[in-house]
């Protein structure tokens, strides 16, 4: 690893028992650029042939276990920046033979927030008159929330950090699906730690709290409230729209931990107790340009069962209703009320 500076640190430890012939080095696309150096180590540790997928990896949910194993041969996947993906949420199908140990490595990232940022944190809580305050991070943020905990606590500030669930969640971690470890608390606001604005939505609409992110890579704390509060009012907006729809399309997730037979199923159910009809979709990857694809006049509104992002990131403008689970439910329901996020 000579000459190769990653700023986030990786445990390899796990690795220096492990015998294969063919390992797949697998990254979120934030980390690809390190990949060179990152199979370096890795094959110095292994002795084993270092194959790098290039291919964008969102998550523990979209792992591209079967291409690797039954095409390339792979024998272990390390995957890099993520947690196991929480069995809960997905059903993988039944497994035709033999899937490839899967070794999960955190990479912690290395840019601490800068004491300032805390200081305004403390300040916007008795400017607000906030007593309490549930700190989150994502999973290469995590490490952090303890010595933010004891900041706050110095200054009077009841800091909480939900706790963990192994493998699956680490102390305060939220995933962009799941949030249910956080939204226990019934605190004055919350704080997020991390990069992008995905997360932190997700925070809001599952709580319905102020939220503040602390974001480690623009050194910035950022009020997410009254931006989030438009953003909600957006997403009723879409709902009643497609409170009126006959016709649904129905997107079937086939990435590995993104297929849910059992959510279709009511979906499915639902529109049919309610006289409409559907068509299902089974799609990989969902963007505006596939969206436009298989778009038809007679679909009047559609719903992605893959991942919420799909609807929130990238499909929030498109001119048809593209919802989550939750908020197909709402409009098949015919109810505004409660926000179902997001499933």
């Amino acid at each position: 690893m000579e000459n190769c500076e990653i700023p986030y640190h990786i445990d390899f430890s796990p690795l220096k028992d492990v015998r294969a012939e063919r390992i797949v080095l697998q990254l979120p696309d934030g980390l690809k650029q390190y990949a060179a150096c990152l199979s370096g180590k890795i094959q110095e540790l292994t002795d084993a042939s270092v194959f790098i997928d290039g291919d964008s990896s969102f998550g523990a949910c979209d792992l591209h276990w079967p291409r690797l194993a039954y095409i390339l041969r792979a024998d272990v996947i390390v995957h890099i920046g993520h947690t196991p993906y929480p069995p809960s949420l997905a059903h993988e199908g039944v497994e035709p033979g033999g899937r490839p140990r899967i070794i999960y490595l955190q990479a912690r990232s290395r840019h601490k927030p800068p004491r300032r940022l805390l200081d305004e944190v403390i300040g916007k809580m008795r400017e607000e008159g906030w007593k309490n305050i549930v700190l989150t991070a994502t999973s290469q943020h995590t490490h952090l929330l303890r010595e933010i905990r004891d900041v706050l606590v110095r200054s009077g500030v009841e800091a909480i950090i939900p706790p963990s669930k192994p493998p699956y969640f680490e102390e305060g971690q939220v995933i962009g699906c799941d949030y249910h470890l956080a939204r226990r608390f019934d605190a004055d606001a919350f704080l997020i730690v991390a990069g992008g604005v995905f997360h932190a939505l997700g925070l809001y609409l599952s709580t319905f709290k102020p939220l503040l992110q602390l974001d480690p890579y623009r050194g910035e704390l950022i009020d997410r409230t009254r931006e989030f509060e438009k953003f909600y009012g957006a997403r009723l907006y879409k709902v009643s729209q497609a409170m009126n729809a006959k016709s649904w399309g129905v997107v079937v997730g086939l990435k590995t931990g993104q297929y849910r037979p059992w959510l279709v199923d009511k979906l499915v159910k639902l529109i049919e107790s309610r006289g409409g009809t559907h068509h299902v979709y089974v799609m990989e990857h969902v963007d505006e340009q596939r969206l436009r694809t298989i778009d038809s006049p007679i679909i009047d509104a559609w719903v992605i069962t893959s991942c919420p992002r799909i609807p929130l990131d990238d499909l929030h403008r498109y001119e048809k209703p593209v919802l989550t689970p939750g908020e197909a439910r709402m409009a098949l329901q015919g109810s505004l009320e409660p926000y179902l996020f997001p499933w």
